[in-house]
């Protein structure tokens, strides 16, 4: 039985998947709703069973599967196959093979669109419906449904009078013209012309995601009114049977696959408009061949929309796609927020200090002599001494400077796009105006993302154009090369790879600073002029406690006498994670050198791992004297989803609860030897920027590693032993 433990929510999954959810609460609603008409029902079943037995046998990687992502277009198919012919022996059949075929070509159009990063939707439900509705025309023992009739009859069986009575008091409902067609084309999605089935898949897909649900009328009504200003003819069942296509392009591009914001909403405006053209069009060229348009048009504008943005090189509309699913708009938009608070807005890649210990800022962005205009966005650094002087004696001579022919580092991983290396250094106090950005370097780190560091010293240069290099690589010394006066380090951002390029506004990561006498570790941040920065020295203790090492485990004992095991995974897309099998929970985290982040959790909330999630969310391994570190939950990460229904609502456009993390280091940093170190911090909940609840959180770390942890809120307190690791 344990291998067949992925059936249930692999099942309720497909039925969810077509409105892209993983709920399996929305899932089953679904399943019930297809059982409006039981036959339908039935085979929708069986050709979803179908599709999944199938990925299961040929060795489909399993999360897959248990999404939903190979049995919806197979659900599709059965559902649609069952209301247009009459249940047979030869229509069970077809079903099965139908269910099996479509799961091959979901494969094949995620192998073709996955090389793009575009999704296969519907388009192999689509395909499989219409080979099978051109090949039946020489079935001649199929015959056509004739169901629909008799409703009422099927319905009696299924569920007695109540049900009947329920149905036929629902379709009597006076509704707007305009909201009837809407319930009956979200009933359409799943082949079921009734308001009632309409009705509560809303029902069901408000409950999955209030973004969702609201898209989901935008869609509707601006095609509507779309309808009404072209002056097509309008009816209620052959508006509902196209309908569908608008309801799930605002879904899909309002909030789904491009993070739900202001500018996806009024976006809607335009495609929506655009879906409908091709719709109305399509299906003129489909009835020569007595073929529905079904979801057609809703795949061809989602899937050009997509690969257009693609394209772009700057984000000027707001547009954001998904880096990182999370099945739900909800979900999509807090993760993606607090994403670009902790790591930069940017892009997802960090770019790091190019040098190891203490440095100052000399010149910051719109510097006071060099800094300016197309070139402002960019940092000057060099070493100071305790009273403010970047050299010794009398500083006549280049050696006499702290940070000449000091070791620069490659900010990030990359490839060696260009160079210069043979520039003379300046004697103090001279420049080379003919050569202004002296002996310099440009890394490639991703498109449209280039470092450059300039005013180096001559010859000292190690790489090669066309060299990788790695972060925290040595490359270079600095020197005082150029336009420059005394020995200093230009550093700076730019979207293309010559030396002469403009600058952007891209921010460091995971840096210490200390800036009018406040000590801080930034996340992400630009230093200011005069400010300190360094890359914080780990601290042994701290790095051998939090480093997770794939395929260990790490064992505790509570004070209940729990005793509670995880495992140090990776799954199939490289994301590493903590899981633990028996209360089926993961915490995904991102390790790097010198910094511990949490990135997200699935499972159970009442678990230790969960609060272990809260507590470490991010660890620097250095520190200075009373460090404090603080950073962002997403929102529905730390509030219970039940709290939020209306900050999910009004999401996109204003966010008024907040999740925040506080930790504390000790007092001193240095000195310490091998002695214990104490870590303690809130996870603190507050809405319109008043406190509402918080939890605390103690770490203890000795010589070996985690020795315990703390944990309490209003509801409970936790301690834990660390009994092996």
């Amino acid at each position: 039985m344990k291998k067949l433990a992925w059936f249930p929510e692999a099942l309720f999954n497909s039925y969810a998947q077509v409105f892209f959810s993983n709920n399996k609460w929305f899932g089953i609603i679904l399943l019930l709703l297809t059982f409006v008409d039981f036959y339908v029902g039935i085979f929708g079943l069986i050709s979803v069973t179908t599709a999944l037995f199938t990925g299961y046998f040929i060795g489909l990687y399993e999360n897959n599967i248990r999404q939903g992502y190979y049995g919806f277009n197979s659900l599709l198919v059965g559902v649609g196959l069952s209301i247009y012919f009459q249940p047979s022996p030869l229509l069970l059949v077809l079903v099965i093979i139908s269910g099996m075929l479509t799961v091959f070509l979901s494969l094949a159009f995620e192998g073709i669109l996955g090389k793009y990063g575009l999704p296969f939707l519907s388009l192999p439900f689509i395909l499989v419906f219409w080979i099978l509705r051109l090949a039946t025309r020489e079935f001649e023992s199929l015959g056509l449904s004739e169901r629909g009739v008799y409703v009422l009859n099927e319905l009696y069986l299924l569920g007695g009078r109540n049900l009947v009575t329920m149905y036929e008091w629902w379709n009597q409902i006076p509704f707007h013209t305009s909201l009837k067609t809407y319930f009956l084309s979200i009933g359409a999605i799943f082949f079921q012309q009734n308001v009632f089935s309409g009705f509560f898949a809303a029902l069901g897909l408000l409950i999955y995601s209030r973004i969702g649900f609201t898209l989901s009328l935008l869609g509707f009504y601006i095609a509507y009114l779309f309808y009404i200003l072209l002056g097509v003819p309008f009816s209620e069942v052959s508006y509902s049977y196209i309908g569908f296509n608008y309801i799930l392009t605002a879904i899909a591009l309002g909030g789904y696959f491009i993070i739900p914001n202001r500018s996806t909403y009024l976006s809607l405006l335009f495609i929506i408009p655009i879906t409908a053209v091709i719709g109305i069009s399509l299906q003129q060229v489909f009835n020569l061949f007595y073929l529905p348009v079904h979801s057609f048009p809703f795949n061809v504008t989602v899937l050009l929309f997509l690969y257009g943005l693609k394209f772009r090189v700057d984000n000027r509309i707001g547009l954001s796609t998904i880096f990182w699913q999370q099945q739900s708009p909800e979900k999509n938009l807090y993760n993606f927020l607090t994403f670009q608070e902790r790591f930069g807005k940017g892009s997802p890649l960090p770019i790091y200090l190019p040098f190891f210990g203490e440095w100052t800022v000399t010149q910051g962005h719109n510097g006071t002599f060099t800094h300016k205009d197309d070139w402002r966005h960019a940092w000057d650094f060099e070493i100071q001494d305790e009273q403010g002087k970047t050299y010794q004696d009398e500083g006549d001579f280049l050696t006499d400077y702290y940070c000449f022919d000091k070791n620069v580092l490659a900010p990030a991983d990359g490839e060696v796009e260009t160079l210069v290396n043979d520039i003379e250094d300046n004697s103090i106090g001279k420049r080379n105006l003919d050569k202004n950005w002296g002996n310099t370097i440009v890394i490639k780190h991703s498109e449209f993302l280039f470092s450059k560091l300039s005013h180096l010293k001559k010859g000292s240069i190690l790489p090669k154009i066309g060299d990788k290099v790695f972060k925290g690589e040595i490359i270079a010394k600095a020197g005082n090369s150029g336009n420059s006066a005394y020995p200093h380090l230009h550093f700076q951002l730019q979207a293309t790879p010559f030396i002469g390029s403009k600058t952007i506004d891209y921010p460091l990561s995971d840096f210490w600073m200390k800036y009018e006498e406040k000590e801080t570790l930034e996340a992400v941040g630009n230093p200011p002029m005069l400010a300190k920065v360094s890359t914080l020295t780990p601290n042994p203790q701290l790095k051998k406690a939090f480093s997770f090492v794939i395929g260990n485990q790490i064992q505790w004992e509570t004070n209940k006498g729990e005793k509670v095991i995880w495992e140090v995974k990776r799954d199939y897309l490289l994301n590493t994670y903590l899981e633990c099998k028996a209360t089926d929970s993961r915490a995904f985290y991102k390790l790097d050198e010198g910094t511990l982040h949490l990135i997200h959790f699935v499972g159970n909330r009442k678990s230790l791992l969960y609060q272990f999630y809260l507590a470490a969310y991010k660890i620097s391994f250095g520190y200075s004297n009373k460090l404090q570190l603080r950073d962002s939950f997403p929102v529905n990460m730390v509030f219970n989803p039940n709290r939020i229904f209306f900050q999910d609502i009004i999401a996109p456009f204003y966010r008024f609860l907040k999740g925040e993390y506080l930790l504390s280091y000790p007092d001193k940093a240095r000195g310490l030897g091998q002695q214990n170190i104490v870590l303690n911090g809130k996870a603190i909940k507050s809405a319109f920027g008043k406190e509402i609840e918080h939890s605390e959180f103690l770490f203890q770390i000795g010589a070996n590693g985690l020795q315990n942890f703390q944990f309490k809120n209003k509801n409970l307190q936790t301690q834990a032993k660390c009994t092996g690791s």
